[in-house]
């Protein structure tokens, strides 16, 4: 009897096993995909398909899935948002006698996920969990605390792991869309559970620079209404080494990053730059709400407050910090030197120079950059601007205003070229300049500005001299210096595609006065036009010399048109022989009409003046 019992128990265990071996055939959870598929998109929002499942019981529980697809929202994209080749669910034995279901373990093969940022910085990744359709007017499609907890359901399981993940990012906010994607990418959690502070392991290939991604960390202990009280995170993107400490309550994320160094070295992209430039301790708190309020029509997003950095040129450091959100960011900087010789693109200068007590303002907004201000000494003078680059246009624009003032002209000529002419005084630059690049990118400059240069000298062009030599009368003004003294040289010009078109010119010197017009090339070709007025005393030594000029005096002083030809180096001044002889017949005329009108005065003062000229020529 006893025998027979134990036979019996032996035929029913292996009966019992037999049926539990045969599970997975007899079993076919295919037929159950119009259950468990709504209730997925339902969560998701998103159209899902799930090519095969199949129930394991050796070497596991669990379930294991074959071709998983994740649509995209049609707007954004017709390629699917996930795909997984391969998943398998590992279900725990014992919390099955408690008719309770526990995932100890999910493990997914080769996914790839496909990330889109639209044009007007929207995620593909926002209408998850969200029907767009239920929506009320005007509000923003973003991601609830309802539809995210089925989301990370996924992770709250005593161990998740990814391999051979592929995470692809396209960039759209741009007028030429980029494409990133991380490679290689594994993924592992531990301990995700409520009540356990739980670990994360990440690494990848950052596509198409080959910079290697890693990633260690542990959160928790994890809280039911998915609150978080401690962030730890370690990792690093080639050689850049970072840190993240923060937490999550209440909804609200907040994480305060750290990165020791950056050089740009380290950056797989040529710059163009000729010196070091690196970053150095970048400190960031970032706050962002991972539920937003969906009765706010515009959600708060991302927000960093403070930024701070130090950013290195050499032997030159500019403090830099700000705040905002990355539709709108307020920087500012200040340093007490940068040297020319630590800036990082290539200057043509003839000798070093800094710039000191910088201080600046800045409102970025995607493309568009505001300088607010701008603030520098240099060259004993002080400069301040502000101006606007704006990227949005289809031909991009950049314009600059402000002044310069009280500064030394001379060190300013020598360090930006070498010449044989100098140049002293004290300055003052006001300037309004704008730029456009259209689809040839080649810029087009220009815009008016105003120089002028108070009490100096013309070192190395005699315009004394310059008037003997025109005159072609040597020796006729006394002793040259070899040099120009003068109170003030005032130009008025506008900045063009081929140089300076001067408007307005004017010097003043103690034995003249010059007024004219004309045009510097970025060549260094120089043309210029006008009058120039001497001096009652040169005046008279030239009429003694050049008895015809004396009918060219305008009020008492002595006017003679003028050409400067040759190139800024070397300029040549000569006598406008046409102009002058316009303006003597010019002159005439008009003092016998005055004469022929009846002008007694003017009548006899020009016979006075024709004898004199008469008796000057033929010296009777």
């Amino acid at each position: 009897m006893k025998r027979n019992i134990i036979v019996g128990v032996v035929i029913v265990i292996g009966l019992c096993l037999v049926v539990i071996l045969l599970l997975p055939v007899l079993l076919d959870l295919n037929r159950y995909r119009d259950r468990y598929l709504p209730l997925l998109e339902q969560a998701l929002h998103r159209p899902v398909d799930v090519q095969d499942v199949r129930l394991t019981i050796f070497p596991t529980l669990g379930v294991r899935l074959r071709d998983i697809t994740i649509a995209d929202d049609q707007a954004f994209s017709p390629t699917p948002f996930v795909t997984i080749p391969s998943a398998e669910v590992v279900i725990q034995w014992k919390p099955l006698l408690s008719r309770r279901i526990q995932v100890e373990h999910v493990v997914i093969q080769n996914p790839i996920v496909r990330v889109i940022r639209t044009q007007d910085g929207m995620f593909n990744t926002a209408t998850i969990g969200k029907d767009p359709s239920l929506q009320p007017p005007g509000k923003g499609v973003s991601g609830t605390e309802g539809s995210l907890k089925p989301l990370l359901g996924v992770f709250t399981v005593e161990r998740f792991s990814m391999t051979g993940g592929i995470l692809q990012y396209e960039d759209r906010s741009q007028e030429h869309s980029r494409s990133y994607q991380l490679d290689n990418l594994a993924f592992v959690t531990n301990s995700v559970q409520i009540g356990q502070t739980a670990s994360i392991q990440a690494q990848g290939m950052l596509m198409p620079y080959r910079l290697f991604l890693e990633m260690n960390g542990r959160f928790g202990p994890l809280q039911s209404n998915l609150d978080i009280p401690v962030i730890d995170v370690v990792g690093r993107l080639g050689k850049v080494e970072a840190t993240a400490q923060g937490k999550v309550m209440d909804g609200r994320l907040e994480l305060d990053v750290q990165i020791p160094n950056v050089s740009i070295d380290d950056i797989p992209v040529d710059l163009g730059l000729v010196k070091p430039v690196a970053l150095k301790q970048i400190q960031a708190h970032l706050m962002a709400p991972l539920f937003p309020n969906q009765r706010l029509a515009h959600s708060p997003g991302l927000r960093i407050d403070p930024l701070t950095l130090d950013l290195q040129l050499g032997g030159s450091t500019i403090h830099l910090s700000g705040k905002g959100t990355p539709s709108r960011f307020d920087l500012a900087g200040e340093s007490p030197a940068v040297f020319s010789q630590d800036f990082p693109l290539a200057l043509s200068v003839q000798r070093p120079f800094s710039l000191e007590s910088i201080r600046f303002e800045a409102m970025i907004q995607g493309a568009r950059v505001d300088l607010m201000s701008l603030n520098a000494n240099a060259f004993k003078g002080s400069v301040k601007a502000h101006g606007k680059w704006d990227g949005t246009l289809s031909a991009p624009m950049f314009s600059l205003q402000g002044n310069f003032k009280h500064f030394a002209v001379e060190p300013i000529l020598q360090t930006v070229r070498s010449s044989s002419l100098s140049l002293t005084g004290t300055g003052a630059l006001n300037w309004s300049i704008a730029a456009s690049w259209p689809t040839s990118w080649r810029s087009k400059v220009n815009g008016p500005f105003r120089l002028r240069i108070q009490n100096g000298q013309l070192i190395g062009f005699d315009l004394v001299q310059a008037m003997e030599e025109a005159l072609q009368l040597p020796g006729l003004l006394g002793e040259t210096t070899g040099s120009t003294t003068f109170s003030l040289i005032d130009t008025q010009a506008d900045l063009e595609e081929t140089g300076l078109a001067i408007r307005q010119l004017t010097l003043d010197a103690p034995d003249f006065s010059l007024l004219g017009a004309g045009h510097i090339g970025f060549n260094r070709s120089l043309t210029l036009q006008g009058n120039l007025a001497v001096s009652p005393a040169l005046g008279d030594r030239i009429i003694q010399r050049f008895p015809m000029a004396k009918i060219a005096r305008q009020q008492g002083r002595l006017v003679l048109p003028f050409q400067v030809m040759g190139t800024v180096q070397e300029p040549v001044l000569q006598l406008d022989t046409k102009s002058f002889g316009d303006q003597v017949k010019k002159n005439v005329e008009h003092r016998l009409e005055k004469a022929l009108q009846g002008d007694e005065q003017e009548l006899q003062q020009l016979l006075k003046d024709g004898k004199e000229l008469l008796r000057q020529l033929f010296g009777k």
